[in-house]
């Protein structure tokens, strides 16, 4: 028996072995010593978009930003646009058994319109086809108050007039700017539309310089908005985004619709100061006839001009003893610039011309035989 233990142990010794072989053992440490960390578990994953979300159409509210108004703007401006009644009263006699009994006012005409304060003294600027030849006007102010009103000046051939009204309190509108006013700006109108007060209608400028022909002749430098004027705003402003006057609405196109005219408030501050101070404007006057140059009529008359000139006006001819002929105008002589502005418009020369100082030295720069000279002419008055 003992011999038997004694061949079996070392077979028992060598199965130990093999098994402690095969048996896995957790590594105590990594290859540079350090302690084995286990691994942090994965990130879960993120919840799944709400039903319809991906296609913008779900039924999850989203907060939208709120659209831009113009109510702030028209607050500021609506109080000082007024209603103007301009109407024609004559005297009617009164009849009884024994004769005529006196006379009472009777209205043979009215018109209405609109019109705006421009200072606290209490002036209104409005249109002067909107006046025509009244002899009863009033004003109705934003609050609903009709006061009587007083014609100061009015200037036909820009379609201005000047009231005045005696009312403290008054907001008046900033003048602005009119030559920065570039096609594609907003504007808003405020006026009287048949009858309708204090209407406001927005749009863009449509254009700049347009020369359009009215019941009112004049000068023809309009701008062109798409702001819904109808009858009835004549006078009222147009204004730009800050509430300051660019323009006066004037007229409309018959034939279209969102196609109104505005006269340039640039314009109108030109000849202000004139109608305030003595009720007209007096205008300068050279003597000489022109028309406007275009390329036909440069080859018409002969003329060479320098690319890009043809935009101008020549002159016809010149009064003998004339501001022109005294200056050294003569026929076919194309204007480039007056008083130091360039004439790139036709419509803008007697504009220019008209309200160039009286008796003051002007520079005229005009082309002729091929090359361009510099003179100097003297408006006067214009005749009687």
């Amino acid at each position: 028996m003992r011999h038997h233990a004694r061949l079996l142990l070392p077979v028992l010794l060598s199965l130990a072995t093999a098994c402690d072989r095969g048996t896995p053992q957790e590594s105590p440490a990594g290859e540079d010593g350090r302690s084995s960390a286990p691994l942090p578990p994965p990130p879960p994953p993120p919840p799944p978009p709400p039903a319809g979300d991906a296609a913008g159409d779900g039924d999850t509210p989203r907060a939208v930003e709120p659209l831009p108004s113009l109510a702030p703007l028209v607050a500021q401006v609506r109080p000082s646009v007024v209603n103007i009644i301009a109407a024609v009263q004559v005297a009617q006699p009164v009849w009884g058994p024994y004769g005529r009994h006196g006379y009472v006012p009777r209205t043979v005409s009215n018109s209405l319109g609109s019109g705006f304060i421009i200072d606290a003294e209490g002036h209104v600027l409005t249109n002067s086809h909107v006046i025509g030849r009244a002899n009863v006007i009033s004003v109705q102010l934003d609050d609903g108050r009709e006061v009587p009103a007083k014609l100061v000046g009015m200037e036909r051939r820009v379609d201005l007039a000047v009231l005045d009204i005696d009312v403290e309190g008054l907001r008046p509108l900033e003048l602005g700017d009119s030559a920065g006013v570039r096609v594609g700006d907003y504007v808003v109108a405020i006026g009287n539309p048949f009858g309708l007060s204090n209407t406001v209608t927005a749009g863009i400028v449509s254009a700049v310089g347009r020369e359009v022909t009215s019941e009112v002749p004049g000068y023809a430098d309009f701008i062109q908005t798409d702001a819904s004027i109808n009858t009835g705003n004549s006078g009222g402003p147009l204004v730009d985004l800050r509430g300051r006057v660019i323009g006066i609405n004037t007229m409309i196109s018959a034939e279209g619709q969102g196609i109104g005219f505005a006269v340039p408030i640039n314009m109108v501050k030109q000849v202000l100061p004139q109608l305030l101070a003595h009720g007209s404007v007096a205008r300068s006057w050279l003597g000489l006839w022109w028309r406007a140059l275009d390329a036909k009529t440069a080859r018409t008359l002969g003329l060479t001009v320098p690319a890009g000139q043809t935009a101008r006006v020549v002159v016809v001819d010149v009064m003998p003893d004339g501001t022109a002929a005294l200056g050294g105008l003569r026929p076919n002589d194309v204007i480039l610039s007056f008083g130091g502005q360039p004439i790139d418009r036709p419509a803008l020369f007697p504009w220019i011309a008209s309200t160039a100082p009286v008796g003051r030295p002007v520079d005229v720069e005009v082309w002729r035989d091929g090359r361009a000279e510099r003179l100097s002419v003297v408006p006067m008055e214009v005749p009687e």
